[in-house]
């Protein structure tokens, strides 16, 4: 995949709109590290949900998990990133 030099890095630990306008999600990374509960990470377009996954709570120190999205996830509308009921964080990256 040919990625453009034009993406852009967000970091995030809860719910967050990334981008208001079209766009395109390239990867993600998820760092568990300190998670004391599962959670979800969520990936939308607008209200529309386009992926997902499920980060189980870890007991000692967790490794990142790295996601290349090949194609791109494509958002119509906008960029937003739903984290539910755990403490995670994830870089998005994105144009």
């Amino acid at each position: 995949m040919s990625r453009p030099a034009s993406v852009k890095s967000t970091v995030v630990t809860g719910d967050t709109t990334i981008k208001s306008t079209p766009g395109k999600i390239y990867w993600i990374t998820i760092s568990n590290a300190h998670a004391t509960d599962s959670t979800q990470v969520e990936l939308a377009d607008g209200a529309t949900d386009r992926w997902g996954v499920n980060v189980e709570a870890v007991d000692v120190l967790g490794q990142p998990v790295h996601i290349t999205f090949d194609p791109p996830i494509g958002c119509d509308t906008s960029i937003v990133i739903d984290i539910t009921a755990g403490t995670v964080k994830a870089t998005v990256g994105w144009t």
